[in-house]
Parts: structure tokens; sequence; C-alpha cells
């Protein structure tokens, strides 16, 4: 089974805490995200080579997105002149294992996540297991014989990788996966090629830049919206701001695709006007907000905040059916979502927005 397939399967099992929600707030209120992207990110796991420079912004921007499972591998001790730029670690944790560091502030980062530390380096003994046992991989390391090894076991696996390298004030970004003829060994055939950053200077702000870019097509990759950039290596120089973008030859550009929401019961403004009518008791909610300047009230309606709702939640719900209504409906369809998903079966949300004339 594919990881899109077993994230799919399992996603549908997935519901959350009121903390949770309120955690994923942000995230719950983009139609690219929703429910169903939390709920697969809530079953992600990701492996992470490397907690250093790309390593640790990464971790903390997959981390605070919901990755379930983190999976951080590094042998290296965290040493002062890391600090700067490795912002997971503190002065206090010079001398311990990098990858036992940045997994302790991960889980105060995020308690609702699982992270796992190894204290050694990916080799060709661990590659195989740890490999398999992901979906895919993120590329923080500086190692060049260890890119060639993930390049080399995730083309076997068919599991998709985020690379990236960094020199001095510039980055290199790209996503490999080897079912669409997207190979690190494509772009360096020859070892020698490859660019490396050991010895060099580094800007940190780069590092923390990049590593964000990674975290966004990892999570692109786990919640099947948009198009990741398989095969586009994109290049970014931070000193005069130019970024460089080129595809290699011979790529297949994976099919968007998009993942469906949660079939949330939707009501239409004739099935409102009719409910009225024969004066069924319905608990309103106006999600819009107030400072928009048209906004007509709506009659016997509370007035929450979309923010607030996820943040707070709504007390004793019960049985009573409640109507979630927004501007253009997408916002009041995602919180029914995050509701249904917790159980609360009288959710409903109003199809296309507010209409005054449904209320009048």
């Amino acid at each position: 089974m594919s990881y899109l397939a077993r994230l799919t399967d399992e996603a549908a099992k997935v519901s959350f805490s009121q903390d949770e929600l309120t955690y994923y707030a942000r995230h719950l209120l983009l139609p690219s995200v929703g429910t169903v992207g939390q709920q697969k990110l809530k079953c992600a796991r990701v492996l992470v080579v490397g907690a250093g420079g790309l390593g640790c912004p990464v971790l903390q921007a997959l981390a605070g997105a919901g990755v379930g499972h983190l999976t951080v591998i590094d042998g290296d001790k965290v040493a002062l002149s890391n600090i700067s730029r490795q912002w997971l670690h503190r002065v206090g944790d010079v001398a311990r294992n990098k990858a036992e560091s940045a997994a302790e502030k991960l889980r105060e980062h995020n308690p609702f996540i699982h992270v796992e530390s190894l204290a050694d380096m990916l080799d060709s003994q661990n590659v195989e297991t740890l490999i398999e046992s992901h979906d895919l991989v993120i590329d923080a390391t500086d190692d060049l014989e260890v890119r060639y090894l993930i390049d080399e076991v995730c083309a076997a696996r068919d599991k998709p990788w985020v690379h990236a390298a960094l020199y001095r004030e510039s980055a290199q970004l790209c996503v490999f996966w080897g079912q669409y003829g997207a190979r690190f060994n494509q772009l360096f055939p020859e070892r020698s090629e490859a660019p490396s950053c050991a010895g060099a200077g580094m800007l940190g702000a780069v590092a923390s830049v990049t590593a964000n870019l990674q975290a966004v097509e990892a999570i692109k990759l786990i919640v099947g919206n948009g198009t990741p950039k398989v095969g586009e290596v994109v290049n970014v120089h931070a000193a005069n701001l130019q970024i460089q973008v080129f595809r290699l030859p011979g790529v297949t550009v994976p099919p968007v695709y998009e993942s469906a929401s949660l079939a949330a019961h939707s009501m239409s403004i004739e099935s409102l006007k009719q409910a009225r009518s024969i004066g069924e008791t319905i608990r309103i909610v106006d999600l819009r907000s107030p400072s928009v300047g048209s906004l007509v009230a709506i009659p016997s309606a509370e007035m929450v905040a979309a923010e607030a709702f996820l943040e707070k939640g709504l007390l004793q719900l019960g049985a009573q059916k409640v109507l979630l209504v927004c501007e253009f409906g997408s916002v009041s369809n995602l919180l029914a979502d995050a509701l249904r998903s917790r159980g609360h079966e009288q959710v409903f949300h109003l199809e296309g927005g507010y209409d005054e004339a449904a209320f009048n």
C-alpha cells in the first residue's frame, strides 16, 4: 500500500480533542488543509535526517503543523558554534546529542505528537528499515554519501524525499520521487559535482527559510493538495534575493491530487427557509467578522468569530441542530467538518454562505 493510500485510510479514523482544535485552528481554516488534511498530518510518519541548520527549523515547522510521528536521526553533539542557527538547541545543550536535544524541545512545542530520536547516523545498516517505516524523508544532512543513500533507497521503496543543501548565502531545494523520474543521482551523476556546505560559512536565516520551504513541500505531499515541486530544482540566492528554477529533463509532473472534504451535512437556503416556515428550532451561529462594513445582523443568531469558535468551541451543543453561517460557505464547511469529526452529528453549514433573503 502506498503512503498516500495509507494516509487516506487512516485519516478517516482520526478525531481531535478540543485542545487540538485550538492548537490547529489556523490550519483548519485553510481550504488547502481543513479537517481531512489535518487528519492526514496526524497520521503521517516523517523521517528527518539531521538536527542541524536545516533540521531544527524543518522539525519545528512540521511539529507545529501536526505531523503525528516525527523521527529525527543525528549522531552529532551540539557545539557552541551551532546554536546561532540551530535554534532548537540552547547553550545548556552543548555536548548533548543533537537528535535528543531537538526531540525534547519538540515535545514541549507540540504535546499532541510523537517524537522519536535516534542518536546515530543514517547509514547502510539502518537506512532500509527507517525509510520503509516512514512516509517520506527530509534531507537535513550535509553528508553527500547519505544523500545518495537516501536517493537509492527511496527510489526502491517508492518514497518521496525533500532535498535541500546550503552554501554560504545560497540554497538549493528539490523534491525527488523515483516513480516520476526525479532522482538526486540524475541531478549530480558524479559525486564530485555535488555541492557541500562542509567547511563553509553559513547564514542562519537562509537555513531557516530553506527549511521552511522543505516543510511546505512535505505538507503538500502529506495533505494531497497542490502540486509538490517534484523534479524542480529551486536555487535561492539570498544576497540579491534571486530565485532560479529549472526542471530536470524527463520528469513526469505528478497529478494534482486534492483530498476530499469530510461529508459535513450542509443545508441549502431553500431547506433553511422550509425549516423556519414550520417552526423548527435551529441554533444559528454567525461566523462572519463584525469588521465587515456591509454586515447585516442575522436575527436571533449568535455571533462568534471563526477563530474564537475553534479556540473555545460551543458549550453544550447537545442534540439541538446547529447551523454555521459564514460569508461564502467555505469557512463554515471547514468548521462543521471539525465538529462532526468529534461526533457532533447535528452541526450543519449553510451552502453558499450568507444570503439576506434566507433570513427575511
